[in-house]
């Protein structure tokens, strides 16, 4: 585990949540998201993979605790394998890592501004959750948590949606993983294999995983015997050539989830025992002692290989710089990574504010315009909830407004570095005119909706 030293640089230096909307007049509480990518520095490309890393571009969903800085990257002196990324239990190593370095801790530290000398205050927490300070105040002098509002919400709403991404990369090699599919045809024409056989063979070998399942989708669920291993010989060495010839940058990411562990008995244990503000020596000594308390959970991984519809597409990409292509490829798995994760984790799913309402040409009201399009996974099947955020009486709830919204065609292409290869393109074709007109068009897209009680500010979130 001393591999991982990077991360402690990575963590030290807190984790935030919630900004204000810069949309719209309203304000709205935002999760934070910590990213830490984990790089191999025996892999080939290594070096262009490290800078990938550490110039991705934050999810603008989330708030960012870096304000703009390189993510700080953990360096793994080892070679990478697919086989392991994909592993649902690789998350582990990471798991006692961040017990070992207080992740929980520093994130509990931030939010209460901890000083060893002078110890805690709510001021992060009235100005980023929007609470009244000095009611903030009166709770903690009450000394329980117990029936207390403001406060509760507060762990609720902000600090409780404090997340943490270990990401880890994987170079896919597709020479190696060809030539070794190349061997496997060989062997079914020469021996005479079920698919299934085949499909396990793949499996268990780290330059055969995701090849012809995940990248090609040859091998299914077949399980008969093939009538003609010469003809399906053919096919699968027709496959492996055509893998062969693939220009561009493929990688596999397996994007662990972890958030904060703030529940009322946590939470109870930190106002009575630890929290003060004139600089208690006993309490602020018993707080950094404590190494039960504070804890994250573990959420869950996804594994995510590079999607060929965007990454592999055909034009300017396959005539970018090695750096570029990765940048782009690890940039945008990251992203699928995310989505998924948000699609399986409701606690993950974060909101966006409604930046327009959009009418026809009798000013009847037909949608509505949020900034998000596909690089957040948006298609025309999902629905999607517009909610208002009401904050009465210290308490944070939302009022459905409108649900099973859809999003209009087309959907907002906001993929990373999609700007720049579509104004190449158009440069070189002579449609600069019709490039800068789209410039100019509105940012989002467009969700159907006919209710009339909309305003900018009501949240977006997928059901």
């Amino acid at each position: 585990m001393k591999k991982l030293s990077l991360l402690c640089l990575a963590i030290c230096a807190g984790v935030t949540m919630m900004a204000q909307d810069v949309t719209s007049n309203t304000s709205y509480h935002r999760s934070t998201l910590y990213i830490i990518p984990v790089v191999h520095a025996l892999d080939s490309f290594a070096p262009e993979i490290l800078n990938a890393a550490e110039n991705m571009p934050f999810p603008d969903r989330y708030n960012d605790m870096r304000k703009g800085a390189k993510n700080q990257v953990v360096s793994l002196e080892n070679k990478s394998s697919v086989k392991a990324v994909k592993d649902t239990a690789a998350h582990r190593q990471y798991d006692q890592f961040l017990e070992d370095n207080d992740v929980a801790k520093e994130i509990v530290k931030y939010w209460f501004n901890f000083d060893e000398l002078k110890g805690f205050n709510t001021d992060r927490l009235s100005e980023e959750g929007m609470y009244d300070a000095s009611e903030l105040k009166k709770e903690l002098a009450m000394g329980t948590l117990a029936g207390v509002v403001n406060l509760a919400d507060a762990g609720d709403e902000l600090i409780s949606k404090s997340f943490v991404l270990v990401n880890d990369i994987s170079y896919i090699n597709h020479a190696e993983r060809a030539a070794y599919a190349s061997a496997v045809c060989d062997m079914i024409a020469a021996v005479g294999k079920s698919m299934q056989d085949v499909g396990n063979e793949l499996s268990s070998s780290n330059t055969g995983i995701g090849l012809l399942d995940a990248t090609l989708g040859l091998v299914g669920s077949a399980s008969s015997l093939v009538g003609s291993f010469a003809e399906l010989a053919g096919d699968l060495t027709k496959a492996t050539n055509e893998l062969l010839d693939i220009k561009g940058f493929a990688v596999c990411e397996a994007t662990h989830l972890y958030q904060l562990d703030w529940n009322p008995e946590i939470q109870n244990t930190f106002y009575q025992q630890y929290y003060n503000e004139d600089g208690d020596q006993e309490k602020i000594f018993n707080f950094l002692a404590d190494q039960e308390t504070f804890r994250l959970k573990y959420i869950g991984t996804m594994p995510t290989t590079t999607n060929n519809a965007t990454a592999f597409n055909a034009g300017k990409y396959s005539k970018m710089s090695q750096s570029e292509q990765i940048l782009i490829t690890c940039s945008r798995t990251m992203d699928d990574g995310i989505n998924t994760l948000q699609n399986r984790f409701p606690d993950f799913r974060v909101y966006t504010p409604i930046s327009d309402i959009v009418t026809d040409l009798k000013g009847k009201i037909i949608g509505v315009r949020a900034a998000i399009g596909m690089k957040e996974g948006v298609t025309l099947k999902k629905k999607y909830v517009i909610r208002e955020m009401v904050f009465k009486n210290g308490k944070t709830t939302y009022k459905d407004i409108a649900t099973g919204i859809k999003a209009s065609d087309p959907v907002w292409d906001n993929r990373f570095a999609i700007a720049e290869q579509e104004a190449e393109e158009a440069a070189e074709n002579g449609e600069e005119a019709k490039a800068a007109l789209a410039a100019d068009a509105p940012v989002g897209t467009i969700f159907k909706t006919k209710k009339s009680n909309l305003y900018k500010g009501l949240l977006l979130i997928e059901k």
